[in-house]
């Protein structure tokens, strides 16, 4: 439980498009394919075969850096997509339930679009563990005269909900983007070792 617990705040959609809003993320979804096609491609393999400068003919092929940096592209490219197909269009408008509020409280006065956020509210919308144990939210006195400011409850209720939608798939989200940035890191850490060894040999060399 205590493992858990912090897991699924970290994967909670709000937390998931700070990096699933960003462009470098939504470049990722297309390394699969590219990179397929120029790492595993025959004629490119063979054209880089005539060029030494990348790769010995006798054996060439992708070097590890260039394995782990598609393998590392293609785990965020997985999460990136997750989140792109499963993350609420709430979710990915605005960042937090207070963002949400400010900009959206004056539509949700007018009675016909309060009607359908308390119906979304009711219905627990797509998050199924709070499907049955969803909030009620009841106003006195006519829905026009609704004030702005008492809707920052319901508004936050929805945001909650929509926020911890499709666990699973949230969870495995959140993996494949660590996954990714690991692997990311190894190839990272190898051309850093490298270089400082061979700045160091070459000061005591000279």
């Amino acid at each position: 439980m205590s493992i858990v617990t912090p897991l699924d705040h970290q994967a909670r959609w709000s937390v998931l498009r700070r990096l699933g809003n960003s462009t470098v993320a939504k470049a990722t979804i297309a390394v699969p394919l590219i990179g397929y096609l120029l790492l595993f491609n025959g004629e490119i393999v063979k054209f880089l075969s005539l060029h030494t400068d990348f790769c010995q003919p006798a054996d060439c092929g992708p070097s590890l850096r260039l394995l782990l940096l598609y393998l590392g592209c293609c785990s965020i490219a997985m999460g990136a997509a997750l989140y792109s197909l499963k993350c609420p269009a709430l979710i990915k408008k605005y960042d937090s339930a207070a963002a949400f509020f400010e900009a959206e409280k004056t539509y949700f006065c007018q009675p016909r679009n309060l009607d359908y956020l308390l119906k979304l509210i009711e219905s627990g919308t797509e998050a199924e563990p709070l499907a049955q144990d969803a909030a009620y939210f009841k106003y006195n006195g006519e829905r026009r005269d609704v004030d702005p400011n008492s809707l920052a409850d319901p508004m936050g209720e929805l945001y909650r909900i929509l926020n911890v939608s499709y666990p699973r798939i949230r969870l495995t989200a959140l993996i494949a983007y660590c996954v990714g940035i690991v692997i990311l890191l190894v190839p990272t850490l190898i051309t850093f070792f490298q270089v400082v060894v061979t700045y160091n040999f070459g000061r005591g060399v000279s």
